[in-house]
């Protein structure tokens, strides 16, 4: 379709004879493939198929959603050029069926589909993050309250294995992780049957899957050991004086490295213990006029990094094998009894699911794999909803397959063809998901298992590589394949960077000048993490103005133009807790940035308000939430104002003083008190999410937020609270109190709820962490934090997916807790899992940069930092897996690689390396090294002249700042009024709240509800029906739900039949025509709703609507009849009452209809007579011009 598509790329496209596996590199253009092999599937002119009959899966709704959109405009471009073509029409249409969805919606409607089968309810909802948390903690309260109850003693083994006699929070962490993983199996209780078992297996610790991770480690960190040593021997031969005086030593080590080497070769766990141990180095002869020799320091800093790898090792490998079996068969029974724990928190937490109709996404997953598959001993079988939903779908289409989980994979493999017609699209190296339980395992072993595709044999299963990158500059790409050539290993990264994952460039850009990537290092001399956000932001700042004054271009389109702030970007590993600091650093240094964080909903300012708000409205007597309320811009009081009013009531609660207060006369709390007493009878009926509302609208809050800097995001984020409060509210609960409630639990577990996030495409450089940049591409990415430390502490108590429960045990006679092997296992292979990530996190922030990389990291102190680094490096062009794998952070991964690029000689120069670590590299890099500049607020002020004043402007200020609305008097004049309430005495909140409790309207209705079901009855009514039998007229309004039930037996028939037998109602029956609660609207004047008003104002027009409940024609006039229920038996009373309201109504009639007004009356049922007045108010009567 116009586009030329690479060998590859086509391959992807129309290979169709079996599975396949595309492995696509950042920015290879994988979406483009997808939906070109979609349409020339729909538009194959020999083998069609239907757009119903492909199962697409992407990762997220708006990726589902754009690959849907993509698809459509294609079939419309082929209908311009060919209108008539009946097949196009036909996948048009079916395009709006079509399974592209996430697992999670093609599980979600093949469960309601076929929910009968599933014994679930068909009407089931999602539980939200929020809600799910809460059920959990609720769900682990219960299992482990009952475990409690019935005295367990290997139940309180295990929790004093986890809490060491504090608490049980531990526990509770472990078994929701366990939970968590094994339902990302598609067999949960077959998967902790065979991790059980492997406790119970009385092999030599060497043999357990624990000691083969020990002995893995132990050889990657001593092939290092051996390399450093063996490098060190190789450059003492460059002087006879230092080979003379170290040589014995370092070969002696050489020596009992390679005796260490062969020890792990041949699995002698305890030979490699006890050598471990007794590991020896020979002294050092003394070597005079070398004292800073750079060969010297290079040779005793190797040595030194050795004896510390050999120390690691020995900590590793301090138990004998027998000692190691009686630590596993201590924890065999641990392990059962957690896992048996986990088990009944998984039903239980079911069990309450199940009763709310409620599901989360893991649910969905089992529940389709319990539709499809069954668990045997030989291994899963396909149920026949299985075969017949395969019949469905010619091919399944995976896109993001490197995140799967088993059992996602698993329900793909079930409604295939036998694996036959499966299509997945990923890229391992951009797996960075595994806190949702992904697992890029699943495509590295199908990777594995599938030869490269071969067009002239076109066997399947087959695997097709797209390495060309249309994204970015050579530059860019060449960085990357620089990096990732000497980090990304099978050890440490999952796979070998060499060359069928390298990028190769494929987008076209004009020449550039200069480098594309940067490397800078800022050197600190102090400085803690606070200091270092100030100096990344500064020079950040300064480099930004510096490339946008030189004229900085990009491309977009192919034509090139000036750059704007916003194509540039931050990433940063962790954004949530120190974005927002290098945006606010960044906006007072001039330039417009935009934090997007995903979490943080709680401390946003604007959001802490609102729910102090809510809390005081629930309980007024909570000190902390209403200082805040007071001190926010709702009510704006300062320090001082609250020192007064606490002075007087210092002891008493805050609410206290502040009614304390307002009795003394101030004016600000007796407001204060009023708006928490409305909100509070509000809160008595309303939902939490309509009170919101409601709290908004008085209090103007939403518009207080909107003025503040970044206003909309803040007012998103208000909004969103109702938004929380209205999905609260459908979930099945109500009120303010409840959601209160769950707001306060949820801060309590340290939970939080998503924030808003939308930037809108505004001219802002935008900082977001780089999960959140995955999928996304930006001309300029700034890589920085670099040199924030990766998380390495471990506890007691650690999970493996693959290596169980790892846990320190309690020493029987000193009561310290001692490490075992499963327990270092798993530190082990979860410290290479997440080193592996974070390779995999970095590549995704490289891959994100178009045309410029700059990569930002921030040292205490450069040339110790790289002179240590230095040590580590040896001639081997790819850096150690154990040196990988023991860096502290991004930086060091950076520095390590820049030493040995070419332009990194100001690095290696610091450093004092020795030549040979060099790589060649074709694309240059600016690395540097700066010292940050004096702070601004450190330099001297400099007195400055006094400026004259723009007299022009200062008149066109004073003119906007003096002018005053012309109707402002008319504040608080509605403009629009029910005849009712303004006859009526002033309105009084006290009775705004209409709606009754439930418990309430148990009791009957009240006086003024009866009153209106015979107001009701009144105005439905055939007269001539209840004239003769009222009671079954009554019979049949409530059968067609004109009265409710209260309502048509609070109808008392008697005064009915009082009525119709009235003289008043004979005259009805003679007249003209008949109005029954007829509805008006007109106007009056703004004089007559508020006297007083200056005579400006008072004639504005206000609307009036009000209803008249009888009004009969007679003599060619109109008679106004009020019906009334009142127990009053004052005659003259009532009609003075209600006279305004009548004079009201003729008003109203004489204006609508035309036809003068004979007489109003009242007709009281209580009295069963008519009430004629003396005269009508002389206001309300006079007539409308």
């Amino acid at each position: 379709m116009g586009r030329n598509w690479t060998p590859s790329q086509r391959d992807a496209i129309e290979a169709r004879g079996g599975t396949l596996l595309v492995s696509a590199a950042a920015g290879s253009g994988k979406t483009a493939v997808l939906v070109q092999r979609v349409m020339e599937r729909l538009t194959d002119e020999q083998h069609p198929t239907d757009a119903d009959r492909l199962l697409v899966v992407t990762f997220t709704k708006a990726a589902a959603a754009e690959m849907r959109d993509r698809i459509a405009a294609q079939i419309s471009r082929l209908l311009e050029e060919d209108p008539y073509n009946v097949r196009l029409q036909r996948q048009q249409i079916l395009l709006a069926r079509a399974q592209i969805s996430t697992i999670h919606s093609f599980c979600s409607e093949l469960v309601r589909e076929n929910f009968y089968k599933l014994d679930v309810s068909p009407d089931f909802r999602i539980l939200d993050d929020a809600e799910m948390t809460l059920l959990r903690h609720d769900a682990i309260t219960q299992v482990l309250d009952e475990y409690y109850a019935l005295g367990d003693a290997l139940f309180f083994q295990l929790v004093d294995a986890f809490s060491a006699g504090r608490d049980d929070v531990q526990l509770v962490s472990t078994v929701e992780t366990l939970y968590e993983f094994v339902r990302s199996h598609p067999f949960p209780e077959r998967w902790l049957r065979e991790k059980a078992a492997l406790y119970r297996e009385e092999l030599p610790a060497s043999q357990t899957v624990w000691g083969e991770t020990a002995l893995h480690y132990a050889q990657d960190a001593i092939t290092y050991a051996v390399a450093l040593t063996q490098n060190a021997l190789s450059l003492m031969e460059q002087e006879a004086a230092i080979q003379k005086a170290y040589h014995d030593a370092y070969a002696s080590d050489l020596a009992g490295l390679l005796a260490l080497q062969t020890y792990v070769q041949e699995k002698d766990w305890n030979g490699l213990a006890f050598a471990c141990r007794n590991f020896s180095y020979e002294k050092l002869k003394p070597l005079r006029g070398y004292g800073d020799d750079p060969l010297k320091n290079k040779l005793t800093a190797s040595r030194k990094e050795v004896k510390a790898t050999i120390e690691k090792l020995t900590g590793l490998f301090h138990e004998s094998e027998e000692e190691c079996a009686e630590d596993i068969a201590q924890l065999a029974p641990l392990v059962a009894k957690l896992f048996e724990v986990t088990l009944r928190f998984g039903e239980t937490l079911d069990r309450m699911k199940q009763e709310r109709r409620a599901a989360d996404f893991g649910d969905l997953e089992h529940w389709a794999l319990k539709l499809l598959v069954r668990d045997t001993p030989e291994g899963m079988v396909r149920t026949s909803d299985a075969e017949e939903l395969a019949a469905r779908f010619d091919e399944i289409m995976v896109d993001e397959y490197q995140d799967t989980n088993e059992a996602q994979d698993m329900i793909f493999r079930a409604v295939s063809r036998e694996e036959s017609n499966l299509f997945f699209v990923g890229d391992v190296k951009q797996s960075i998901y595994s806190f949702r339980q992904a697992m890029p395992q699943i495509f590295l072993r199908r990777r594995a298992a599938y030869p490269p595709y071969d067009r002239t044999l076109d066997a399947y299963p087959a695997s097709i590589a797209l390495d060309r990158n249309f994204r970015s500059r050579a530059g860019v790409t060449g960085a990357v394949n620089f990096v990732f050539r000497q980090l990304m290993s099978a050890q440490t990264g999952d796979l070998d960077y060499g060359e069928g994952e390298e990028l190769v460039p494929g987008a076209a850009y004009p020449p550039s000048s200069g480098a594309d990537t940067e490397l800078t290092v800022l050197d600190l001399s102090k400085g803690d993490e606070e200091e270092m956000v100030r100096a990344e932001s500064r020079y950040i700042a300064q480099r930004i103005h510096r490339m946008l004054a030189e004229g900085l271009q990009v491309t977009e389109d192919g034509v090139q133009r000036p750059a704007g702030y916003h194509d540039f970007c931050i990433l940063l590993r962790s954004a949530n807790r120190y974005a927002k600091e290098y945006a606010k650093e960044l906006q007072r240094l001039g330039i417009p940035a935009w934090a997007d964080t995903g979490g943080g909903f709680f401390a946003a300012p604007e959001v802490a308000v609102a729910v102090s708000l809510l809390r005081v409205i629930d309980n007024p007597i909570q000190d902390i939430p209403l200082l805040a309320v007071l001190m926010s811009p709702i009510y704006g009081f300062t320090p001082d104002d609250l020192a007064d009013i606490r002075a007087k009531e210092r002891k008493e609660p805050l609410y206290v003083a502040l009614v304390r207060a307002s009795q003394d006369g101030n004016g600000r709390a007796e407001q204060v008190l009023r708006d928490i007493e409305e909100y509070r009878t509000l809160a008595a009926t309303l939902p939490s999410d309509r009170l919101i509302h409601l709290v908004y609208e008085k209090s103007g809050y939403p518009d207080l937020v909107q003025a503040m800097p970044n206003g909309t995001l803040r007012l998103a984020n208000v909004r969103l609270l109702m938004e929380y409060a209205k999905k609260y509210e459908r979930s099945g609960f109500n009120g303010l109190s409840g959601f209160v409630r769950m707001l306060d639990r949820l801060e309590q577990q340290d939970a939080d709820l998503a924030s808003a996030s939308s930037v809108s495409g505004a001219e802002v450089v935008q900082i977001m962490s780089i999960h959140r940049s995955k999928g996304l591409e930006f001309p300029v990415c700034i890589l920085a934090g670099c040199s924030r430390r990766f998380n390495k502490e471990r506890g007691d108590v650690l999970l493996h997916p693959e290596l169980g429960l790892g846990v320190k045990l309690r020493d029987s006679e000193t009561g310290a807790r001692m490490t075992t092997l499963p327990r270092e296992a798993a530190a082990l292979e979860i410290d290479r899992g997440e080193m592996s990530e974070e390779l995999r996190v970095l590549y995704v922030a490289m891959t994100r940069a178009k045309e410029k990389l700059l990569l930002l990291t921030t040292v205490k102190d450069a040339e110790k930092t790289l002179g240590k680094l230095a040590s580590r490096l040896t001639e081997e062009p790819r850096l150690q897996p154990y040196v990988v794998r023991s860096a502290s952070c991004i930086s060091d991964w950076l520095l390590l690689c820049a030493m040995r690029h070419p332009d990194g000689g100001a690095l290696r120069e610091m450093a004092a390396a020795l030549p040979g670590i060099t790589l060649p590299c074709d694309t240059p890099w600016k690395i540097g090294v700066v010292y940050p500049e004096v702070q601004e607020e450190s330099l001297p002020i400099e007195k400055e002249g006094q400026a004259l004043p723009d007299i022009t402007l200062q008149k066109d200020l004073e003119q906007k700042l003096n002018y005053v609305y012309p109707y402002d008097g008319l504040r608080g004049v509605p403009t629009k009024v029910a005849a009712s309430d303004l006859a009526a005495e002033p309105f009084s909140f006290q009775y705004a709240a209409t709606a009754r409790p439930a418990f309430l309207s148990e009791q009957g209705l009240t006086p003024a509800e009866r009153g209106t079901a015979l107001h009701h009855f009144m105005q439905f009514c055939d007269f001539a029906v209840a004239r003769v039998d009222p009671a079954q007229e009554k019979d049949r309004l409530v059968k067609q739900g004109f009265l409710s039930r209260e309502e048509g037996e609070a109808v008392e028939i008697r005064r009915v039949q009082a009525f119709f037998a009235s003289s008043l109602a004979q005259r009805m029956f003679q007249a003209d025509q008949i109005l029954r609660e007829y509805r008006f609207t007109v106007e009056i004047t703004a004089g007559e709703v508020q006297p007083g008003l200056p005579q400006a104002l008072a004639n504005e027009a206000v609307v009036m609507q009000g209803a008249v409940d009888c009004a009969f024609e007679e003599d060619g006039k109109w008679v106004v009849v009020d019906f009334k229920t009142d127990h009053a038996k004052d005659e003259e009373a009532l009609w003075k009452r209600y006279a305004a309201q009548l004079a009201l109504y003729r008003r109203a009639l004489v204006a609508c209809t035309g036809i003068p007004v004979k007489e109003c009356l009242l007709y009281s049922f209580f009295l069963n007579r008519e009430i004629r007045g003396k005269e009508l108010p002389e206001y309300a009567i006079k007539a409308f011009e």
